[in-house]
Formats: C-alpha cells, structure tokens, sequence
C-alpha cells in the first residue's frame, strides 16, 4: 500500500469541490455494490454511507481547503466506487461504468493529484514496474509512439 502524504499547499478552487460533490451525489443515487442472485441490486451501507460522508463534509468557500480527514474520506469513497460499484445494468446481468461515473471518476482522479502526494516503497515499485512491463507486451511496439501530433500511418 503506497505512503499517502497530504499537501498542505492545496490548489482547490471551488469548481474542484463541485465535481467531488457531483461524484458523491451521483454514487449515492445511482451506483450499487450489493448484487443477488436474483439480478436484484442494492447498495451497501458501507457505500451510502461513505458518499454522504463525503458530501457532509465538503467546504463550498471562495477558496475551499480539504483536510486530510475529509480527503481520506474522498479516497475511500473513490477506492469502493473502482472496486465492485456499477450504475449501468443491460441485459442477461451486464453491469458497468457508465461514461458519466467513469468521467465524474476522472475529475476526481484530478482533485486528488491536488491534494495528495503517494509514495512507493522500494518493493512497490518493482512490483508496479513488473505490472507495467506485463502490460505492456500486450500493445504491439508500433502503437506507442510517445508523440501525439499524429497517430496516422504513414502510406
């Protein structure tokens, strides 16, 4: 589990309160973690719990700051939403993310490279570089470029 430092020096305008709310409202009403049997779907008390523990504790100020308890909080509602949490049902069971949690989940993503620094132990590290360098035998050598202008072959 990598170290997690909390910033002090905290960049957060107002806009960055409003999506991490959005996602909490968003996952308390539409996301569900608790799947029967039967197809029929619930949300845990743990989830619900976790978004209005979030919600409760945002500061809507002119110039908002997070600290570290309701950032936790905003980590672990994050943490259970990527885990076994879906808001899109379809046929035959199929659950997923919709383009809009998975979107919301992003902007999340961006808020907490504001307000937390991780670390990797040593061991973390290899073990991460491992994983990348399994992933990575999956994309054929010519799809990564690192440069963006253009991903049109050549004719």
């Amino acid at each position: 589990m990598p170290t997690i430092l909390y910033k002090n020096d905290q960049n957060i305008s107002p806009d960055d309160v409003l999506k991490i709310a959005v996602y909490a409202e968003h996952v308390g009403r539409q996301c569900y973690d608790v799947f029967a049997e039967d197809g029929s779907r619930s949300r845990s008390e743990v989830l619900s719990r976790r978004a209005q523990a979030v919600s409760d504790s945002l500061d809507f100020g002119n110039e908002p700051y997070f600290p570290p308890e309701t950032t936790k909080k905003v980590l672990d509602l994050h943490a259970t939403v990527s885990g076994m949490c879906f808001d899109r049902f379809g046929e035959r069971g199929h659950m997923g993310k919709s383009m809009d949690l998975l979107g919301m989940a992003q902007d999340v993503d961006d808020v907490l490279d504001k307000l937390v620094i991780y670390h990797l132990s040593p061991e973390e590290l290899k073990e991460a570089e491992a994983d990348w360098a399994h992933e990575g035998q999956f994309f054929s050598k010519d799809d990564i470029s690192g440069d963006d202008t253009d991903s049109r072959r050549g004719v």
